[in-house]
Formats: C-alpha cells, sequence, structure tokens
C-alpha cells in the first residue's frame, strides 16, 4: 500500500468512530483529555489538574493506542509516498530546515504550549469539529466556524505576505 486512504473512505471512519465510542463506551472522542490526565499525574496539587482521574484513565491507553497504531501500520503497510505538489517556493529545502534536529526542543515546547490551549478551549481542533458538533454543541459550532475562518485568513492574507 503506497497511498493514504482517500478522504471518503477515512471521513466516514473517523465518523463511525464517534457514535461507535458514545454507545459501546459512553464515551467522547477527543485525544487533547490525555493532556489534562497526564498533568493530573505530573502536577497533582495544581487545582485544574487535581480532579478524580480514574475516569479518565482510558484516555491516555487511546493516545498511546494512537500512536502505536501508527507504528504497526508503517511496518505492515510501508511508508506512504507522498503527494507531490508543484510549490511556488522550495518547500522541501522549507521543511528540511525545520525539521531538523536541532529545532527540537522547539517543537517539545509548542507541543506543550499547543496541548495546553486545547485544554483550556476544553478541546482541540478535531475534538470540537468531529465531536462538538455532531452534538450540536454551540461552542463547538462557534469554534469550528472561527477554525475555518482562520484558516481562510492564514491562507489567503498572512501566508502571501510571509512566502
Amino acid at each position: 500500500m503506497n497511498a493514504p486512504l482517500p478522504w471518503f473512505i477515512a471521513g466516514p471512519l473517523i465518523g463511525l468512530l464517534v457514535p461507535a465510542l458514545l454507545i459501546l463506551r459512553e464515551k467522547q472522542f477527543g485525544v487533547s483529555s490525555s493532556y489534562r490526565f497526564i498533568g493530573g499525574v505530573l502536577l497533582p496539587k495544581i487545582p485544574y489538574f487535581s480532579y478524580h482521574k480514574d475516569g479518565d484513565r482510558w484516555q491516555i491507553q487511546f493516545a498511546l493506542g494512537l500512536i502505536l497504531s501508527g507504528f504497526a501500520a508503517y511496518h505492515v503497510f510501508g511508508a506512504f509516498d507522498a503527494v507531490v505538489v508543484q510549490p511556488v517556493l522550495d518547500y522541501e529545502k522549507l521543511a528540511m530546515n525545520i525539521y531538523d534536529v536541532k529545532n527540537g526542543l522547539q517543537f517539545f515546547l509548542g507541543g506543550i504550549l499547543v496541548g495546553f490551549g486545547a485544554r483550556y478551549a476544553n478541546g482541540c481542533s478535531a475534538g470540537h469539529c468531529i465531536m462538538g458538533v455532531s452534538q450540536f454543541a454551540t461552542s463547538s459550532i462557534l469554534a469550528t466556524v472561527s477554525f475555518f475562518i482562520g484558516g481562510l485568513i492564514g491562507s489567503f492574507f498572512i501566508n502571501p505576505l510571509i512566502f
């Protein structure tokens, strides 16, 4: 297998995960909740992380399962071929510079900040868009609209100024 699943297969599979978790486990889909669980284990004295964690233990197992299944899929199916796009600029060279090992600390700190922001917003963008919108949560619908507006502004106005 040299290509990722097409959107019309992968999308419904993700969509089926939402009702499966709700019906079979009475749980909501979301990965950023595992940050709160980890914070509760590492920093239990901070009020936000001081809560009854027993019900959230499954979230860290879910997050680890996502990581391990990615490794398993790689070893079973092999690496996926990258989609080749003819960019205006040399993005390949840019990507090689960005993903250099010397930037590891920045990525680590950025990941911590993104995780904190996702928890502060009561969920990440995927959780709001997939789980929250499917439950007609007003906050998730507003968040999803905001994500799309921010993406459009970044793509059409900010990105051209940078590149």
